[in-house]
């Protein structure tokens, strides 16, 4: 660049795939690392552990940016990173549970069985060095309380242990102004029940500055 030159201007470009890479790294280093963690080997059994009933009696309030829900009392909030192009918000189960509140732009972001199967696909990517993901089947579900459903079903093994553990994920999704907001419920299969009200409960209660109090 010669002397008297004006500096060269840089563009950067956001895209869908940039938002997601980081919240997609730390679900799958919580996921695996506390799987792990909560195994348990005694002699020949292996069994797993620490999973509650969700808490409904004494529900927790949590607002972050414009947004504000109810959580159950024994679940406790843990990442919870705003951007102006982001919202990335997770919530642990006493147990192996964990819940994700992502809100982008709508103009990036996908549609729900979009959104569902590029989160499959990268966290199984994420996954692969401790583990694997086998089996996955993605099965949409009716629409209720306002928000389209998708559910999806796999197994997950860890390579550290012999044992194949079939776990549930919930995806909900719904547009609110100028943003789409998605939940996201992952959970061993067997602790879905402990768990399922809690995840309800959030989606039922939560509002947002442009948004009422309860989905029509």
């Amino acid at each position: 660049m010669g002397r008297g030159s004006p500096p060269l201007e840089r563009t950067v470009t956001t895209t869908r795939a940039t938002l997601r890479t980081k919240p997609l790294e730390t679900l799958w280093a919580l996921m695996i690392f506390t799987l792990v963690g909560l195994v348990t080997n005694c002699g020949e059994n292996i069994q797993l552990g620490g999973e509650e009933e969700a808490d409904l009696s004494n529900p927790k309030t949590h607002r972050s940016g414009d947004l504000s829900f109810a959580y159950p009392g024994n679940w406790e909030i843990g990442v919870d990173q705003v951007t102006t192009s982001f919202h990335n918000l997770f919530i642990n189960t006493p147990g192996t549970g964990i819940v994700i509140l992502q809100t982008y732009p709508i103009e990036f972001a996908d549609d729900l069985k979009t959104f569902a199967g590029e989160f499959s696909e990268s966290g199984a990517a994420f996954a692969s060095a401790l583990g694997s993901v086998k089996n996955s089947v993605l099965t949409e579900l009716p629409s209720k309380g306002g928000y389209a459903w998708l559910r999806e079903d796999f197994e997950m093994e860890v390579a550290l242990l012999p044992i194949s553990v079939p776990h549930r994920r919930l995806y909900a999704s719904k547009d609110v102004g100028d943003r789409r907001i998605f939940l996201i419920l992952q959970v061993a299969e067997e602790d879905y029940p402990k768990v399922g009200k809690g995840f309800g409960l959030i989606g039922d209660s939560l509002t947002s500055e442009s948004m009422p109090n309860k989905a029509e």
